[in-house]
């Protein structure tokens, strides 16, 4: 019992001695994972950072960083992005896959850092097909911070190569191609890649990045048939040309049969 009360007791002292630093700062960061120091991003919207100044009657202004460069001085920043002093904040209206990163706000001495992450998007063609004998392979085209990729077709999850199933890398992103060999009628169906990173293992319900491909597997002959078809047609029309020229020719010999003699 002794223990048991020893142990909440001092877990309840490490959280009031949190929230009392916490409280002795001056800079509060709109961090989406406090523990982390992380911020969170989806590519093509709007970044915003902001570091309340908190204890002070300072006027001095807010120092923003990214990678310990003032962010006037970024090239990859210049014109995107636009600061808001009274409010404290930083903001890119129109982010893309390299403004993550660790930026940082300074004020009189004091800094926090935040680690921005970029979520994972990926997109893989719509339809592929394949004839069977021969070699699939998709591509999954992803954007976001650090992605990790897997795959699953069925109720099969891929992570890793295994068995007919082989996983590469494209572009330095692991898993980002899938290859099947020798590929049979049963292997046609739907393959989805999965994209994930911090975001989804430290954010709030932020869902997996997926997209689909739907994979036709035509059969060995599958291209002879219509030609065999057409052929056929081609016969047929032939074999009724040469009855229809048979019966007419047959016609015309009995009409010059029975014609009068000339006197």
């Amino acid at each position: 019992m002794e223990a048991k009360f020893l142990a909440s007791a001092l877990s309840f002292l490490s959280i009031f001695l949190a929230v009392y630093a916490q409280s002795l700062d001056k800079l509060v960061p709109n961090y989406d994972n406090v523990e982390q120091q992380m911020k969170f991003y989806e590519i093509r919207t709007p970044l915003v950072l902001s570091c309340n100044v908190v204890n002070s009657d300072s006027k001095s202004p807010l120092i923003w960083k990214k990678n310990n460069t003032n962010v006037m001085e970024v090239d990859s920043l210049k014109g995107r992005f636009k600061l808001i002093e009274p409010e404290k904040k930083f903001i890119i209206e129109k982010t893309d896959a390299n403004d993550d990163g660790t930026y940082s706000c300074e004020f009189e001495g004091e800094s926090k850092t935040f680690n921005v992450i970029a979520k994972v998007a990926v997109r893989v063609p719509s339809n592929t097909a394949v004839v069977e004998g021969e070699k699939m392979s998709i591509t999954c085209v992803v954007v976001g911070t650090e992605p990790q990729l897997s795959w699953s077709f069925g109720n099969l999850t891929l992570t890793n190569s295994t068995g007919r199933f082989v996983l590469k890398e494209d572009n330095k992103v692991p898993n980002a191609i899938l290859t099947l060999e020798n590929v049979t009628l049963e292997d046609r169906g739907e393959y989805k890649c999965i994209g994930r990173n911090a975001a989804n293992e430290y954010g709030t319900k932020i869902e997996l990045a997926t997209d689909t491909s739907t994979v036709r597997v035509k059969g060995k002959f599958a291209a002879l048939w219509p030609f065999l078809g057409i052929c056929a047609e081609v016969l047929i029309l032939c074999v009724i040309i040469l009855i229809y020229e048979k019966r007419r020719n047959k016609s015309e010999l009995e009409e010059s049969d029975t014609d009068p003699q000339e006197q």
